[in-house]
């Protein structure tokens, strides 16, 4: 029974990384994922990746990204920064997400406070603990599922499938994978391989059913393809399930430029505070310019990260298996 609940905590977060502002909104579904196809392409390459990056960190114990940075010995440095700078401009696109889209739920208002509002929570989540962090992903997620299915109560109807190139899914799913960074190095380190792969196939599994329930949900010719046209009870429950779900990404997206700036600013409530705050300031350029072309970036640092990963778990397990010959031969 321990066992299932840390694989459903594990799989919670894991989950609630992927589902923000932009998924609810049906705006990362216009760009990314808008069809049947794409969906089960993303779901293919975050579930392997994500195993792969667990993999990587349970065999070698590596709990953080500072950590996990040793594996590009020479380029350890830049790829921590790397890193460091994907998980705030996941930050940013995640606050101008909850802005633009709490502002058309409940009116828009001469400065930022919806982004400030998502801004102060996640930094007060960002200090808890991880059990705190799977609770708050967790309710995060049943608010994210209700809200759905208060949408398709409503009634609102799908404009049609979305075209997307195939390479769109592919770079969300490495973009989500490295939003995911912060914490999967400590879930995957004291898991074991099974409870890797489990909570990799299952976690692939409920991001594809809530990417399914989205689509149908989707107007395409709106702004913000699931929002459009709501009620006053129906946005107000909009806005609460929006702003939990940016409240837990951003709480994840802030841990490895945290650790990293306190290593220069050793004060963590400080350095927090200076992250959320340039982010708040760079969010106000828009949510489309950071889906467009935030998201390509993060992807390719977290392609290169999957690769070197991959290359060294293949090695690692190659140099273990020629050991264990050598040790029962000597037997």
């Amino acid at each position: 029974m321990k066992k299932l609940a840390k694989i459903l905590g594990d799989v919670a977060v894991t989950v609630g990384c992927c589902v923000g502002v932009g998924f609810l909104s049906g705006k990362e579904a216009q760009f990314f994922w808008g069809n049947d196809a794409s969906i089960a392409l993303f779901t293919a390459v975050f579930a392997l990746t994500t195993f792969l990056i667990r993999e990587y960190c349970r065999t070698t114990q590596f709990a953080t990204v500072g950590e996990m940075s040793k594996m590009f010995k020479r380029g350890a440095g830049i790829w921590e920064w790397a890193i460091a700078f994907c998980s705030f401009v996941c930050s940013v696109t995640v606050l101008a997400g909850a802005e633009q889209c709490l502002a058309q739920l409940l009116g828009a208002l001469p400065l930022p406070v919806f982004a400030f509002v998502a801004a102060a929570c996640a930094g007060i989540l960002s200090r808890a603990s991880i059990k705190t962090l799977k609770i708050v992903n967790t309710l995060a997620l049943l608010l994210a599922a209700a809200l759905l299915i208060a949408l398709f109560a409503e009634g609102k109807a799908s404009q049609g499938n979305s075209t997307v190139p195939p390479w769109r899914p592919a770079v969300y799913a490495l973009f989500s994978v490295t939003m995911t960074l912060g914490v999967s190095a400590r879930l995957g380190k004291d898991c074991s391989q099974r409870e890797n792969a489990v909570v990799s196939v299952v976690s692939a599994g409920l991001v594809a059913m809530l990417m399914f329930a989205v689509l149908p949900l989707c107007n395409f010719d709106a702004e913000l393809p699931t929002l459009d046209k709501l009620g006053l009870p129906m946005r107000l429950f909009a806005a609460l399930a929006l702003l939990l779900s940016s409240v837990t990404g951003l709480a994840v997206n802030v841990l490895p430029v945290s650790e990293l700036l306190t290593s220069v600013i050793p004060d963590k409530t400080l350095c927090i505070v200076l992250i959320f705050g340039l982010a708040l300031a760079l969010s106000m350029f828009g949510f489309d310019f950071a889906l467009r072309f935030g998201y390509a970036a993060v992807a390719a640092v977290g392609a290169a990260t999957v690769f070197t990963a991959t290359k060294k778990l293949t090695t690692n397990n190659a140099v273990s298996k020629k050991t264990k010959v050598y040790s029962d031969t000597a037997r």
